[in-house]
């Protein structure tokens, strides 16, 4: 009981980590969750459940079979190897006078909020002249407000 206490005490002592919210899970967002999760409670959102090296997807065009070498599922490896929270979901808002950000998890009608203290925006870019949205012409369109148009 009196070591139980100690532990208790000691951990309550300790100064808690700020929290830090990467939004993309992709290279940069990956790399940043990996070298801040060792000072900040990170939490990394990206509206794709997949990570993806694009640039060799042509590729796989041609040999499907190697589509498993440029990709992974982003939870297992966030979560369970690197030890950071990730959210399969789209950022709907960004508040960073009260630091929260709006979330809707992909197969939920609602938002959540997640608070931050810092937030890190990876969310690299999309581009295509043919769409208002500027998605690009090979990514399928995953944001919501993209498909309504």
């Amino acid at each position: 009981l009196y070591l139980c206490s100690l532990r208790t005490a000691h951990l309550a002592s300790m100064p808690a980590k700020p929290r830090a919210l990467i939004i993309g899970g992709q290279f940069t967002g990956t790399f940043c969750a990996r070298d801040l999760k060792k000072k900040f409670y990170v939490t990394v959102v990206d509206a794709k459940e997949y990570f993806e090296y694009t640039p060799g997807v042509l590729r796989a065009y041609v040999k499907p079979c190697h589509l498993d070498a440029l990709t992974f599922t982003l939870q297992p490896v966030l979560e369970r190897s690197m030890g950071v929270k990730f959210i399969w979901g789209e950022v709907k808002s960004l508040n960073g006078a009260e630091k929260y950000a709006e979330i809707k998890p992909i197969f939920a009608s609602t938002t959540d909020k997640v608070g931050f203290d810092y937030c890190v925006i990876c969310s690299g870019c999309n581009f295509g002249p043919f769409k208002p949205m500027g998605e690009s012409l090979w990514f399928p369109t995953v944001h919501e407000e993209a498909r309504k148009i």
